[in-house]
């Protein structure tokens, strides 16, 4: 069964487009989660010599300084962990590892350290750098290797991996997610995963455009070529989620929140970017190649339009400028006709 992905495209252009307005207005208004990384905190590391629940430590350290910390286990049943906090006196974290002493007497000698919030700024410069130049390069070879569909596919591309990470973001701000290295890590992930989706796609509507390059309409060779990469598309994508979905219950199972920041976002962005490219990418290069072919059209009609009234105007000048020539040799003849006549009445009067 052919699915005409194209019949409903603003819709599908739709979905995202509220989904990113809302996440960014919610983000933007009520505020970002962002993490230790990029406004700076307090780290706490010590080994506690025993077992020990997250939601304890949560708790001990909500009673000291009124904050919920982010506790990190460093390994499977390890007595080994991390406390990240907002930024801490010295008072305050002496006080939450004497609180903890109380209750692990076998606590190792911890290591307080204070993270600035430059080391975010400059993560996220990086990374900025690092997309940049990703682009740039992703735009090179899309429109050099499918340049018979013309750049407008290197530029709809981009467009479908902006969409992916726009959505992620807006995601971010609605569950309040928090923003921190990971978060880096999980949008350069989904574009290097998303645009894999998209350049088989591409690679489709190429190799048909070749073998049914008769067919006069752009829509039936870009249904055709999602319709023959959907399975493929679908089964990868599901393989993926299920692969990070293991990740995401082990980290659930052993509280590792670390793990479950990347993976919960890393899933949403496999299915994000499954859904731009079958719905986003490759419809919207259909779309802007239909206006730039209509508008192409438009304009050689215009252009054929003033040629025929240039040539009619140059016939009705030719056919008048014939008129004029057989008028003045009709003039012409019946002056000679008259001198002749003249002449010979002139010879008989002598």
């Amino acid at each position: 069964m052919k699915i005409d992905f194209l019949k409903h495209r603003y819709i599908f252009f739709a979905i995202p487009l509220i989904i990113i307005i809302f996440g960014l207005f919610r983000g933007f208004t009520v505020g970002f989660k962002f993490d230790v990384d990029f406004k700076g905190g307090t780290t706490i590391q010590t080994d506690l010599g025993e077992e020990f629940d997250n939601t304890d430590i949560e708790s001990i350290v909500n009673e000291v300084v009124g904050q919920k910390p982010l506790v990190q286990k460093l390994g499977v049943n390890s007595t080994s962990l991390i406390i990240t906090c907002d930024v801490l006196e010295e008072e305050q974290s002496n006080s939450i590892v004497e609180r903890l002493r109380e209750k692990y007497p076998l606590i190792q000698e911890p290591s307080i350290r204070n993270v600035q919030a430059s080391y975010g700024k400059e993560l996220l410069d990086s990374a900025l750098l690092a997309l940049a130049v990703s682009i740039v390069l992703l735009l090179l070879y899309i429109g050099i290797r499918f340049k018979t569909l013309g750049f407008v596919a290197a530029i709809t591309a981009i467009i479908g991996l902006a969409n992916n990470v726009l959505v992620v973001t807006a995601l971010y701000g609605i569950f309040k997610l928090p923003i921190n290295s990971t978060f880096i890590a999980v949008i350069l992930t989904i574009i290097g995963y998303s645009i894999n989706d998209t350049i088989i796609v591409y690679d489709r509507i190429r190799e048909n455009n070749r073998k049914i390059s008769k067919s006069p309409n752009m829509k039936d060779t870009v249904n055709l070529s999602i319709n023959q990469t959907i399975r493929r598309t679908i089964y990868t994508s599901i393989t993926t989620i299920a692969a990070i979905g293991v990740v995401y219950v082990f980290a659930y199972i052993n509280n590792q929140e670390v793990l479950k920041q990347f993976a919960l976002p890393l899933i949403i962005g496999v299915i994000v970017g499954t859904y731009s490219s079958m719905f986003v990418a490759s419809s919207l290069w259909c779309t802007i190649e239909e206006f730039i072919s209509k508008k192409n059209n438009k304009s050689k009609d215009i252009k054929e339009d003033i040629k025929n009234k240039k040539s009619e105007k140059e016939d009705v000048e030719e056919k008048s400028e014939n008129e004029e020539v057989a008028t003045s040799k009709t003039n012409n003849n019946v002056k000679k006709k008259n001198k002749k006549k003249s002449n010979k009445k002139s010879k008989k009067k002598h």
